[in-house]
């Protein structure tokens, strides 16, 4: 656990950069094999945490408890409470605070229990894969934007490559997830 707000901010933005490349890849071969969409889905959710923790530490008040686990203080907390917390007035200000709506918050919902699934051995896989698939993870893409490179906690001065880069990222993954309709 790294107890400096900005080594964290950091060490969070490298992490999800590498993440999007990681997602980036992974998409390059999904149309001939479905499955990837199950390391994609990992990708995904591994961004989304370093994005929720970079958030969540951006202000000059944030703590170390802000993203850590109560559970397991050495470790940061799950995605899901990371969300959480990203949502609520106790943690981000308008514009930084995440704001979704119920459905938004589902379809990212399911991007981290598909992830769950495959990291704990519990997805059975994508069979009959379906490009309504795009939604969740489009969406959760959208959060990690809004986060890093919309309304950013942090200064993103230091940070200016790597958010340039992250920003390049998602652009191309965006690119590759289709539309709904």
């Amino acid at each position: 656990m790294i107890a400096d707000r900005q080594a964290r901010i950091a060490a969070s933005l490298d992490s999800v950069h590498e993440a999007l490349r990681f997602v980036h890849r992974e998409l390059d071969g999904v149309a001939s094999d479905t499955q990837r969409w199950r390391w994609i889905s990992v990708g995904a959710v591994i961004a989304l945490q370093g994005a929720l923790v970079a958030a969540l530490s951006g202000y000059e008040t944030a703590e170390v408890d802000d993203v850590v686990d109560p559970s397991y203080p050495e470790r940061y907390a799950p995605v899901t409470l990371l969300l959480r917390r990203a949502r609520s007035t106790d943690y981000l200000n308008p514009p930084e605070r995440l704001d979704l709506t119920g459905a938004a918050a589902r379809r990212i919902e399911q991007v981290i229990a598909f992830r769950n699934g495959v990291v704990h051995g519990t997805s059975p896989g994508i069979h009959g894969y379906s490009e309504s698939i795009h939604g969740p993870f489009r969406e959760t893409f959208s959060a990690i934007r809004h986060v890093l490179l919309v309304h950013p906690a942090f200064d993103r001065g230091p940070h200016g490559l790597v958010t340039a880069l992250i920003a390049d990222q998602l652009a191309a993954i965006s690119r590759r997830l289709l539309p709904d309709g």
